[in-house]
């Protein structure tokens, strides 16, 4: 109810008037002057090479696993303060150091800018001495898109082959035909479907990354080199179609997808883990999934063949 009385109205009246001068770069910033939750994780300030970074560990954090995270927000807004919580909880339930990249946003910076961001990234976590298997990529909303085509764009360049990718309600396919013609286009409960097509609208005159090897929308790219992958999703939220568009793109890729739809619940609702308990049982699966993809083969189990 929260949702569809305040964001949804919000997002209804950027719709509306698109073109004014909606203060969305101000938000994480306004997150930010919040206070915090207490939490016992050490917080790591992270300067990356065109934008900043944080580095977030549970106590007793292992170091032989970590997650680069690309933070949801339409490409427009969120960063580091909004998604610090669930990065806590993240690294609590995965056992696992995370890194939340403040990556360059619309419409001051390209997407492409924000996926060389995420490589970017990436190469910090390999400079602090993890390997390719230990490191897992996940994001949310537009972040689960940034996660894909992050892991693409750094498997293409031999970067890094990532361990697995984990996304919760990713935005998966520019092209709104899909999600409009689906039932959840009059029932979620924070997207319009206006405001969706004045999203690919705007989308397609900033240009998505298809000028530099990358295709358009993770769904349309060659998937058969990418890791074992996690999608949660609602399933009454707009971006269902998107999310069971890339688990059927993927399955056909050869490459696993475990797909996960919660019914009654809101786009990206992990994030409100703070009160929603399925948000933190969806965490829980999504850290059981990065310690499983991480996990170091028992060399003794091995048995050498006759």
């Amino acid at each position: 109810m929260a949702s569809r009385l305040l964001v949804k109205n919000v997002v209804r009246a950027w719709a509306m008037q698109p073109n004014l001068n909606w203060p969305f770069a101000q938000v994480d910033g306004l997150a930010g002057l919040l206070p915090r939750l207490r939490s016992s994780a050490v917080i790591e300030p992270v300067r990356l090479e065109n934008c900043r970074a944080e580095w977030v560990r549970a106590p007793g954090t292992s170091p032989t696993r970590a997650i680069l995270y690309m933070h949801g927000g339409a490409f427009l807004t969120c960063g580091i303060n909004t998604h610090r919580a669930l990065a806590c909880r993240l690294s609590r339930a995965a056992d696992a150091g995370v890194l939340i990249v403040g990556y360059r946003k619309l419409p001051s910076h390209q997407i492409i800018d924000a996926i060389d961001d995420g490589v970017s990234g990436l190469n910090w976590i390999l400079q602090r001495g993890y390997d390719d298997d230990q490191i897992v990529v996940a994001g949310d909303s537009a972040g689960g898109y940034l996660a894909f085509m992050t892991t693409l764009a750094a498997i293409g360049a031999q970067v890094a082959s990532p361990a697995g990718i984990a996304t919760i309600s990713p935005f998966t396919d520019a092209d709104p035909s899909r999600k409009l013609k689906h039932r959840n286009a009059s029932r979620c409960s924070m997207f319009t479907a206006a405001a969706l097509s004045i999203f690919s609208r705007f989308l397609d005159e900033v240009k998505l990354p298809a000028n530099r090897g990358h295709d358009v929308s993770p769904v349309d790219a060659e998937l058969s080199s990418l890791p074992p992958v996690m999608i949660h999703a609602s399933s009454d939220e707009l971006l269902r179609p998107d999310a069971e568009l890339m688990a059927e793109r993927l399955a056909a890729s050869g490459v696993r997808c475990d797909l996960h739809l919660w019914d009654g619940q809101i786009h990206d609702f992990p994030i409100a883990a703070d009160i929603l308990p399925e948000g933190r049982r969806a965490i829980r699966y999504i850290g059981d999934f990065v310690r499983e993809v991480t996990a170091e083969v028992d060399a003794s189990a091995v048995r050498t063949p006759a």
